[in-house]
């Protein structure tokens, strides 16, 4: 028995997000490569590049919902949600009933909800044990597939009709024993997701090159059309503009280190963390050009 949520009023408004997310994000960028550095490109570009953020995020959960399905039989129930499928088997279920009726019920909720759409994970107070939250409806009109080790919460469109089906099955016995476990695709299965060390040094070049770009237009309104680059009698001259380079080589730099980086990870963790390091190292130094040229 093969059964999925109701997940159409989540698509649409995770589509409406996603559409105003993108939106904000082209219309910031397009702000922000059209003019000259000033603090209002600053706060254009910090918005584009949230609503970036934003658009991915709501991208990735949509992925998620749209894969959405339960399966049911004699031997467990298979749950599908991008990018993981799990596995619970029929001698693992304690018990399946309706979800709790306040949101007291949980508490240290972590996940993306939105109407039509519930996923995340929480920890249940009464049950004392984990919460996976797979489901397009609140609370009350989940169902709750409670095993020892953790709580799956789903949304099938027929509640009913899916507690009888199991009841059914499970009366039924097995056919083969499975194993109750989580598969994830190959590249979720990189260490990298669990690295903290790699995204904090890609973290902080990120915030390095950042706050060179907001520091560089809060300056860039104040400079002359020419701005002298030596401090000798035969001094460089260079057109103010022109030091907008230097942000965008910051963030080319970090951007391709970043890549490179993650591709390494895998086979040479020490050369991808020689490459953040860099990274970071080169922001450092673009900033301090800045200052020194500026001041």
């Amino acid at each position: 028995m093969t059964e999925q949520p109701d997940r159409r009023r989540g698509l649409w408004i995770g589509c409406a997000w996603l559409g105003m997310f993108s939106l904000i994000a082209i219309a910031g960028g397009v702000f922000t490569v059209t003019r000259p550095p000033s603090p209002w490109i600053a706060l254009a570009s910090t918005v584009a590049t949230l609503a970036l953020i934003g658009a991915l995020g709501v991208g990735y959960a949509l992925r998620g919902l749209q894969s959405a399905r339960y399966y049911l039989d004699r031997n467990g129930l298979t749950i599908t949600w991008w990018p993981a499928v799990h596995v619970i088997p029929t001698h693992a279920i304690r018990e399946l009933r309706p979800g709790p009726t306040s949101r007291k019920a949980i508490r240290r909720w972590r996940g993306v909800r939105w109407p039509g759409l519930y996923a995340g994970h929480a920890w249940a107070v009464e049950e004392n044990r984990p919460v996976l939250f797979f489901a397009t409806e609140d609370l009350p009109q989940q169902l709750w597939v409670i095993t020892e080790a953790a709580i799956y919460a789903i949304s099938p469109t027929h509640p009913q009709r899916f507690l009888e089906a199991f009841a059914e099955r499970a009366a039924m016995g097995p056919t083969q024993r499975l194993q109750q476990t989580t598969i994830f695709p190959g590249w979720r299965q990189r260490a990298l997701w669990g690295d903290r060390k790699a995204w904090a040094l890609m973290l902080l070049g990120g915030i390095t090159l950042w706050g060179m770009w907001l520091w560089f237009c809060g300056q860039f309104p104040r400079l002359p059309a020419w701005v002298q680059l030596e401090g000798s009698a035969e001094a460089l001259f260079s057109p103010a503009a022109h030091l907008t380079r230097l942000p965008l080589l910051g963030a080319l730099t970090w951007m391709v280190n970043a890549a490179l980086g993650s591709l390494l990870h895998e086979q040479e963790r020490p050369a991808a963390y020689g490459l953040w390091v860099i990274g970071l190292l080169v922001q450092i130094l673009l900033f301090g050009a800045l200052l020194q040229i500026m001041r």
